[in-house]
């Protein structure tokens, strides 16, 4: 009698654990497709575009605003040709963020209020314009 119930305790245990298995796979696919509802039901579909891949006619009105601030005597004093040159080639708003950081002096999180972006977008256009004049100067040479 004892192999016998041995043997059915085994087989019930082999049944426990099989059931258990089941219910652990069907438990994680429950939670997984209940997470994945939540997400979808709380994502926001706004799409993100960067403003250097918008149309030109559509920077028009903004344009107007970054010219006359750049023009207004608060621009950078080149001691370098190329620099300025360099400096010329950039898009408007790295040449803004690159003026509110140096020249007016203000903070990532001031200049992401003031141009309504995200203080990362900040950081990502002000390197990005630094790695591009670098480029530009780089290509140029050390001949003035």
């Amino acid at each position: 009698m004892d192999e016998k119930q041995k043997r059915i305790s085994n087989e019930v245990q082999f049944e426990k654990d099989e059931l258990r298995a089941r219910f652990t796979v069907w438990l994680d696919t429950t939670v997984y497709r209940a997470k994945l509802k939540y997400l979808r039901k709380t994502e926001q579909n706004r799409e993100v575009v960067s403003i250097d891949d918008l149309p030109e006619h559509m920077l028009e009105w903004q344009e107007t605003g970054f010219e006359n601030s750049l023009s207004s005597g608060n621009n950078f004093d080149f001691e370098e040709e190329k620099l300025a040159t360099a400096f010329a080639e950039l898009p408007l708003m790295r040449k803004e963020i690159l003026r509110l950081l140096f020249v007016e002096e203000l903070e990532p999180g001031e200049i992401a209020e003031h141009l309504n972006c995200s203080v990362q977008h900040v950081y990502n256009q002000r390197s990005l314009a630094i790695k591009k004049l670098r480029g530009i100067l780089a290509e140029g040479g050390t001949d003035k």
